[in-house]
């Protein structure tokens, strides 16, 4: 389930669609990408020009779980579409936690290592 929502905000960042992002990712999540900190509602409006042609998942694993907290770890494979974007590609390292709030899943923390071979 969890990994579904992931799969969901990889593809709302694919497709530049900032607002199915946010279905996913609450707007005050921390997000800790490539060094860079800002909220869930902030990193919305980078997802409107996001290149990504495509990703990877994999070693898809859960760390932690409680009945509304969920704590992941994968690895991410992605490419993009222009080279000037070359920096958005590569393999990552991807922490996520998620929090249930009523009855509805929200990532609530992202954070990306880059892997270098």
């Amino acid at each position: 389930m969890i990994k579904d929502l992931e799969i969901k905000m990889w593809e709302s960042a694919k497709a530049n669609d900032s607002n199915g992002f946010l279905q996913v990712v609450d707007e005050n999540a921390v997000m800790i990408c490539g060094g860079y900190r800002c909220t869930g509602k902030e990193y919305a409006e980078i997802i409107k020009i996001f290149d990504c042609k495509h990703y990877e998942i994999s070693d898809f694993e859960i760390v932690a779980e409680s009945d509304n907290f969920v704590q992941v770890h994968y690895i991410l494979k992605t490419e993009v579409s222009n080279e000037e974007n070359k920096d958005l590609a590569g393999k990552f390292h991807i922490t996520s936690t998620w929090k249930k709030n009523s009855e509805k899943w929200k990532l609530v923390f992202n954070m990306d290592s880059r892997i270098y071979d």
